[in-house]
């Protein structure tokens, strides 16, 4: 089984003003005991106790604080401007009544019950895990909970209160198990501008995500921008970038999803480009380049195969990276090299495509990397056997293989 650790984002709702002043007061205590911590000597903070200490904060609290101090992270921090409180997997439980969701954590004034706020209903299920999982009594052994039917796929780790505005909210960790798929099909994902991604089998349609309307919304955002800092609205500044990235955040939540869907249906695996350093490879102009809407730099490629790796995890299946060149300059048809004109891609035997999905059909098909770099000749870009010229000694793809044949 593989496992997947998760963070889950919840508020806290229905909190009175005497809660939330004690959340408050919580955080501002835990933040002077870990300021006072890094101000102690490494070794002799790693024989800290509560006893020693003496906060105002729980036991449980204060360990867990003790504990990051002497982790790699607090000893290489100086200083902590704000450090939300965390609590550990044995100090917090999660309730259902009915349809509403609670934790229980300590507090100041002992342990409180609050409400929980779910802001998608797709965490509902994680949550009934956790539920399940704090019913298993602690004392049974991983052997005792399976044979005696009880959950044992969710995994409950540390709990973070963290004060965003004026709400608060409980980032929870879990880990899950997953089963693995094993499947033989793949799907090819091509990402780029014109296209944010299109997705497609070797054989058949694909699917497309236009990126048009994200090109015109990143201008608008940078014009936005311009104006605000001419005229030195800084603080105004500083929110529109987040809400820029927020926005862009969505949408690829968005795709990746609906991508995983599409690899649910066809019970495929996907198949995406190694596009790691590709701002420094790929050309572009100046003029393009001073352009949001246009410019590689402002695209974020790598988020959005962050959100496809992780929520493949999820349903079982993975994600297969592959070398970048000459995918899209080869014909999923035969193999040969091509012309690539914006939206079209030509073939010297006359096969037309649409060029980002004779990407990712390419990227379907490939199991290695093996170009003739003579250009003159018409040759099957990953598929030639007894090319001199080829790039890497990789095994054959499945690619139809060609017979040379001058231009």
């Amino acid at each position: 089984m593989k496992q997947v650790t998760l963070t889950i984002k919840l508020k806290l709702v229905n909190l009175n003003q005497c809660k939330a002043d004690m959340l408050e007061a919580m955080q501002v205590e835990n933040t002077r005991l870990a300021n006072y911590l890094l101000s102690v000597p490494i070794k002799e903070r790693k024989k800290l106790t509560t006893a020693k200490v003496q906060p105002d904060l729980c036991s449980a609290i204060c360990n867990q604080t003790i504990r990051q101090s002497k982790s790699k992270t607090g000893q290489k921090t100086k200083y902590y401007k704000i450090l939300p409180v965390e609590i550990n997997n044995q100090n917090w439980q999660v309730f259902k009544n009915g349809e509403t969701y609670s934790i229980s954590f300590p507090t100041l004034k002992g342990v409180k019950r609050v409400p929980l706020g779910l802001t998608s209903s797709h965490w509902q299920d994680t949550l009934n895990k956790v539920v399940e999982n704090d019913r298993t009594p602690y004392h049974l052994s991983q052997t005792q909970v399976s044979g005696a039917g009880l959950n044992n796929q969710c995994q409950k780790g540390s709990i973070k209160l963290i004060k965003k505005r004026y709400f608060w909210y409980v980032y929870m960790t879990v880990t899950l198990e997953v089963p693995e798929v094993q499947s033989q099909n793949k799907i090819g994902c091509d990402r780029g501008q014109n296209n944010l991604a299109v997705v497609s089998p070797s054989q058949g349609f694909g699917k497309f995500f236009s990126g048009r309307e994200s090109r015109h919304k990143r201008n608008y955002y940078q014009k936005r921008r311009e104006s605000l800092q001419s005229a030195k609205k800084f603080r105004a500044l500083k929110k529109w970038d987040k809400k820029e990235r927020r926005w862009m955040e969505s949408i690829n939540h968005t795709i990746s999803r609906r991508i995983v869907r599409f690899a649910e249906y066809l019970d495929a695996d996907v198949v995406v480009e190694d596009l790691e350093g590709c701002r420094q490879t790929m050309k572009q102009s100046k003029k393009n380049r001073r352009k949001a809407g246009l410019s590689r730099h402002s695209w974020s490629f790598y988020s959005l195969e962050q959100k496809l790796d992780y929520k493949l995890d999820l349903v079982g299946r993975k994600i297969i990276k592959v070398p970048a060149p000459y995918t899209s300059k080869s014909c999923c048809t035969c193999g040969t090299l091509g012309k690539r004109n914006r939206h079209d891609f030509n073939c010297p035997h006359g096969h037309y495509h649409n060029a980002d999905l004779n990407a990712a059909k390419n990227l379907t098909q490939w199991e290695g990397m093996r170009c003739d770099l003579n250009l003159q000749k018409t040759n099957s870009a990953m598929d030639l056997v007894d090319s001199g010229h080829g790039v890497f000694g990789s095994p054959l793809n499945s690619m139809k293989a060609i017979q040379l044949s001058l231009f």
